[in-house]
C-alpha cells in the first residue's frame, strides 16, 4: 500500500506503531521473561488449570510476536490486526476479573516494562484495543466479495 491522504500516513503509521510495540512486548515475554515465568503469571489469575497455563504462557508470546512482525511487514495484517484486538479483549477480561475479586496479581501482559497497578493496566489495555479497533474499522473493504462477478448456480 503506498499512502497517498494524510489519513492513509495515519494508518501506516498507526500499524507500524502497534507491531513494533506488539512485536516489542512478544519477544519480551519470549526472551526477557521466560515462557515458565509468564506461564506462573497466567496461573496467578485462578482462571486456568494446570497444563492451559502453560499452553496459554508458551502460545500467547509467540502469537504476539508474530502478529507484530505481520503487521510491521503488512503481511497477512488484515488478521494480524483481529488477533491482537482478540488478545487485548481477553487481557481486559482477565484483568477485570482480578479487578473485581480484589486481586492484584503481575499479569505480564506488557511483559516486564511497566509496573503498574490493575487500574493502569487497564486503562493502557483501553487504549491498545481503541487502537486496534481504529485500525480495523478503516480497512478498504475492497475485494471482499466471495463471489465476485460469477454467477452461482444451484444444481436441479
Amino acid at each position: 500500500m503506498q499512502p497517498r491522504t494524510p489519513f492513509e500516513y495515519t494508518i501506516l503509521s498507526l500499524r507500524v506503531l502497534l507491531g513494533v510495540w506488539f512485536a516489542a512486548i512478544g519477544g519480551d515475554k519470549l526472551f526477557r521473561v521466560g515462557a515458565p515465568a509468564f506461564s506462573r503469571q497466567v496461573a496467578e489469575f485462578g482462571i486456568l488449570q494446570d497444563p492451559w497455563n502453560l499452553m496459554v504462557g508458551y502460545f500467547v508470546p509467540w502469537l504476539e510476536l508474530l502478529a507484530g512482525i505481520c503487521l510491521l511487514a503488512s503481511v497477512l495484517h488484515r488478521g494480524a490486526v483481529r488477533v491482537l484486538l482478540a488478545l487485548t479483549v481477553i487481557f481486559l477480561f482477565v484483568n477485570g476479573q482480578a479487578m473485581a475479586r480484589g486481586m492484584d496479581p503481575d499479569c505480564g501482559c506488557f511483559g516486564k516494562w511497566f509496573e503498574m497497578g490493575v487500574g493502569g493496566k487497564m486503562i493502557l489495555l483501553v487504549f491498545q484495543g481503541g487502537l486496534l479497533a481504529f485500525l480495523m474499522g478503516t480497512e478498504r473493504k475492497v475485494g471482499r466479495k466471495v463471489f465476485r462477478g460469477t454467477r452461482m448456480r444451484l444444481p436441479g
